[in-house]
């Protein structure tokens, strides 16, 4: 059921013109995650939740157009969550 909301959110993100898009990783990052985000430094993104810890680095990420891999990684980045 997660995977629906990271796909709405996902083409939010693709949709909103006034994110660059270098940046709309790390938006969707942040619109999935940011009640749990711990650190972003140097976009490397750690979150943590009821003893569960996540790392995202973004500069690594997938490029955003490919969704499906890219909302995958979402899904397996915030499942324990």
């Amino acid at each position: 059921m997660f995977i629906k909301g990271i796909k709405r959110n996902y083409l939010k993100v693709s949709q909103d013109e006034s994110i660059a898009d270098e940046d709309k990783i790390d938006a969707l990052l942040m619109k999935l995650g940011a009640e749990f985000l711990v650190s972003k430094e140097d976009r490397v993104y750690i979150f943590e939740k009821d003893g569960h810890t996540a790392k995202f680095d973004a500069k690594h990420a997938r490029a955003f157009h490919f969704k499906d891999y890219l909302c995958k990684d979402m899904n397996k980045l915030f499942h324990d969550f």
